[in-house]
């Protein structure tokens, strides 16, 4: 599933489309994306508006529209955003496609756990409003992360840090990455993390999520050479620190991966 970084860069594929009008739209007939949305209405409702501002919230994405619209989007596992030509054709996978004079916006998912939502009005929505804190806000700190340790502290750290909650944004790859940089085994217990490594894991947030900011939030692709991404799902692969083998195994419900030399196992 698309994370914090790879969102902001998907969300980045319609700015072209910004200032521009909709002037059609077409919506799959059948596609589960809409939920509780009506897909006729919404053709209704957005048809002549213009598309004047976009933004993304850990997993979510929201964009503006003249006339007091608002479209939320949400990726799902399979889903993507592109800018096809004006005269494209939609294919069997496009939940939604907003045709402007001189691109075509297209939202693609096809095994559709992706999620559309509307919303009328001068005000912001408040599924947007009540998310949670960003991790890229400024108010993001370390009580944060002190809140969900204390709150959870019989859960794995892995599960913690997946926790929409608190860290909005974050998935699997980026927890592992940051937990290998702050030396904390996955399946170390909330409440067995002291403020030492507490800090230095807050630490390693802010620096993961720049990181990924920086690099793959502005061309898509992976994060800088050294991080353990590149070698995270390789059988065999190395800990790009020590050399060491790394490990992988199911904790908190996901496959995590971790070097055993300089994250060690927990006595929980």
């Amino acid at each position: 599933m698309p994370e914090l970084a790879e969102v902001a860069y998907a969300c980045s594929q319609w700015n072209k489309g910004l200032g521009k009008k909709v002037v059609e739209i077409i919506t799959h007939p059948t596609t589960r994306v809409y939920r509780e949305e009506d897909r006729n209405q919404f053709a209704k409702d957005f048809i002549g508006s213009t598309l004047t501002h976009s933004a993304t919230h850990g997993k979510q994405m929201l964009f503006r529209f003249s006339k007091s619209r608002w479209l939320g989007l949400h990726l799902g596992m399979t889903g993507s955003l592109a800018i096809e030509d004006p005269n494209y054709l939609a294919s069997k996978y496009d939940a939604l496609v907003l045709r402007q004079n001189k691109q075509t916006l297209v939202f693609r998912d096809p095994r559709q756990f992706g999620r559309i939502r509307v919303h009328l009005g001068k005000e912001e929505p408040t599924w947007w409003s009540d998310l949670p804190v960003s991790m890229l806000d400024p108010r993001f700190d370390i009580e944060v992360i002190r809140f969900s340790l204390l709150r959870h502290a019989k859960r794995p750290i892995k599960a913690i840090l997946l926790d929409q909650r608190y860290f909005q944004g974050m998935g699997n790859w980026m927890a592992d990455e940051v937990l290998w940089r702050a030396r904390i085994h996955p399946a170390q217990l909330g409440g067995k993390i002291k403020a030492p490594s507490q800090r230095k894991l807050f630490k390693e947030i802010s620096f993961v999520v720049k990181g990924a900011m920086s690099s793959i939030a502005q061309h898509g692709g992976d994060p800088p050479n050294g991080w353990l991404f590149h070698v995270r799902w390789k059988d065999g692969g190395s800990c790009p620190t020590t050399g060491k083998p790394l490990m992988r195994q199911e904790i908190g419900g996901r496959t995590s991966c971790w070097c055993p030399e300089i994250q060690k196992k927990p006595r929980n």
